[in-house]
């Protein structure tokens, strides 16, 4: 059998290496950003949550960068982490026991530090070590 056979039609089945390009990456730093994904999706790590949060400061502007973490809300978890960074407040344990719908985040504004790691398979990664709120400073005069 060269391949799997589907409503009539030979498909071949082709396995290709890994490819070896790195990740864009940005520079390590602080930067102006805007919460504009969430998703779900599975690794090793099991189920997650991805926020992806793309870059507005010129010289990155464009670039996309994501944290993610475990779906489950806790009062010390990452995930509460986020979400703080992103509302400038703590939770409320109300919002802790009924759970929060993420999705509403998305357009919001913050600020993230981005820092490389290397993944398990040696490609340099910028992630998201931390989210802060968006503080847009007045200067008076």
């Amino acid at each position: 059998m060269r391949g799997v056979n589907f409503k009539g039609f030979e498909m071949a089945i082709v396995l290709k290496q890994k490819s070896k390009e790195q990740a864009a990456t940005v520079p390590d730093g602080t930067y102006h950003a805007e919460l504009t994904n969430v998703t779900q999706f599975e690794n090793a790590y099991g189920q997650r949550i991805g926020f992806e949060f793309t870059l507005k400061d010129k010289a990155v502007a464009g670039a996309k960068v994501m944290r993610s973490t475990s779906p489950q809300l806790s009062a010390s978890g990452k995930l509460a982490d986020v979400i703080r960074g992103m509302l400038g407040r703590e939770l409320t344990a109300d919002e802790i026991s009924k759970g929060m719908d993420v999705e509403l985040l998305v357009g919001s504004e913050c600020n993230v530090l981005v820092l490389q790691g290397k993944g398990k398979n040696g490609a340099v990664y910028s992630n998201v070590e931390r989210i802060f709120p968006r503080q847009v400073s007045s200067v008076s005069m």
